[in-house]
């Protein structure tokens, strides 16, 4: 595949995120709003992390990406699995994205 080739399939996943946010099909939440990050695990494409989200009286799962374009077709590829699976007590309920500037 060529660099074009490649960074046009980058550019629709980005594109397929950010349409997903604006027509409320995935909640984006304020990175800020996090905090308590705790490093849980590390992995090919970035770091987990558990976090705490203010007002709310639970821990969550925050996966951070080393580099976000390389992982976009992987991302899309788990949030489409988790809607499958998203009533299954032993997978983890996928709740939104954030991101950090």
């Amino acid at each position: 595949m060529s660099n074009n080739a490649e960074l046009k399939v980058t550019n629709e996943g980005i594109n397929w995120i950010e349409n997903a946010i604006s027509n409320n099909l995935i909640k984006h939440y304020v990175f800020e709003n996090f905090y308590n990050l705790t490093e849980i695990g590390s992995g090919g494409f970035g770091i987990v992390y558990r976090a705490n989200l203010e007002n709310a009286n639970k821990y969550f799962a925050l996966k951070s990406f080393i580099n976000f374009n390389d992982a976009t077709q992987e991302i899309i590829r788990e949030i489409k699995l988790q809607r499958e699976v998203d009533f299954h007590d032993n997978v983890i309920r996928f709740y939104g994205v954030t991101t950090k500037l």
